[in-house]
């Protein structure tokens, strides 16, 4: 078996969360986001920052 190349990107955890629930939202029209500190302006550590 062969080896798998992985490539990896290093960033904060919150840009982490963000990158990964866009990746969500765009995959699945289903998917949503709520709960509590969830707003236009990306909530404390604006995680849903542009979403």
């Amino acid at each position: 078996m062969a080896a798998k190349t992985v490539t990896s990107t290093s960033m904060a955890l919150a840009k982490a969360i963000n990158e990964s629930l866009r990746r969500a939202l765009d995959a699945d029209p289903k998917v949503l986001i709520m709960g509590e500190d969830v707003g236009k302006l990306g909530g404390v550590f604006r995680v849903t920052d542009g979403l």
